[in-house]
């Protein structure tokens, strides 16, 4: 019998399959949009049809790294870090219209992995996999007590639901 007990859960960004950051305080959303038949003559509906499915997320914080065969941030010095290559924020004082928008086009889709250590194991297993991700919105938050924190949400392709080991 398998158990599905988060313990110690983390979250890992992948770009094109490399590890390119982290997340925490995640909150995913899976939802069926279903539709009705109905029927002349019938007062009850007749079928539930799943006809789309959305999956979204909010995420308290993330940061990217540099990583192995990264090409999303030119010019970085070792160990910075930069949430460009997945946020639509525009990088450049009077940037043309145009050039805002190929960007936000753009921008690397992400895989957001959610782990897990097993009770009893010091393994991590995958447990979900939200694929094929961009930041729909983020919000910052800066205080005099802490840095600034990238508080984004995330709309995927979908969400796959690994089984466990």
């Amino acid at each position: 019998m398998a158990f599905n007990v988060i313990t110690g859960a983390k979250a890992l960004i992948k770009i094109g399959g490399d590890v390119a950051g982290f997340a925490t305080g995640i909150s995913i959303t899976e939802s069926t949009f279903n539709g009705r038949v109905d029927s002349l003559g019938f007062i009850d509906t007749r079928e539930v049809v799943p006809i789309g499915r959305a999956v979204s997320a909010t995420v308290n914080f993330l940061r990217i790294f540099q990583y192995a065969n990264m090409t999303q941030f030119e010019g970085l010095a070792e160990g910075e870090v930069d949430e460009g290559a997945i946020v639509n924020t525009s990088q450049v004082l009077n940037e043309a219209e145009s050039t805002r928008t190929t960007s936000a086009l753009t921008k690397a889709t992400f895989d957001l992995e959610i782990y897990d250590s097993a009770p009893g194991t010091t393994t991590q297993q995958v447990i979900y996999t939200m694929q094929n991700c961009r930041i729909s919105s983020q919000n910052f938050i800066v205080d005099r007590g802490s840095i600034a924190g990238v508080q984004v949400t995330i709309d995927g392709t979908h969400l796959v639901r690994h089984d466990s080991v």
